[in-house]
């Protein structure tokens, strides 16, 4: 019986340990994984984590939904739209920071300070990402 468990994890660590190194190789045409695109992030599990992380009640996280929905929405007509090129990353980072200040304005100025640092690791965890030595700008204020 012990030999026969042993033999199963065995298998089982052969098996994971042949997938990681087939994965650890990034795809040749820039996208994610098994050939997938990256998919723009559901606003349903953005409100979650942020109500979570940020102890909001039930108002506030209808609140960051409908902020997080209406950001999706107009993004989503920017990607469909016929800006390029730098006119649409200036678009798409209005969209962003209108989006941002949206949320700050729902929070508390203690919740704020927590999504500002929430923010700011997103933001350093993006550029050892992508191996950027940039250092992070803050995230303007819900009252600028």
């Amino acid at each position: 019986m012990k030999t026969r468990l042993c033999l199963i994890a065995l298998a089982l660590a052969a098996a994971f340990g042949a997938h990681a190194q087939d994965s650890a190789t990034p795809p040749p045409d820039g996208q994610g994984m098994h050939g997938q695109q990256r998919r723009p992030p559901d606003p349903q599990e953005r409100a979650q984590k942020l109500a979570k992380h940020l102890d909001l009640n039930a108002q506030q996280q209808a609140q960051v939904l409908a902020i997080l929905q209406t950001q999706q929405q107009k993004m989503q007509a920017l990607r469909s739209g016929a800006a390029r090129g730098p006119d649409r990353r200036d678009q798409a980072k209005a969209i962003m920071e209108d989006g941002d200040r949206q949320i700050q304005s729902v929070l508390s100025d203690s919740q704020r300070q927590r999504y500002l640092t929430l923010k700011e690791r997103a933001i350093e965890k993006r550029q050892e990402k992508q191996g950027t030595a940039e250092p992070s700008r803050p995230m303007p204020d819900a009252g600028q």
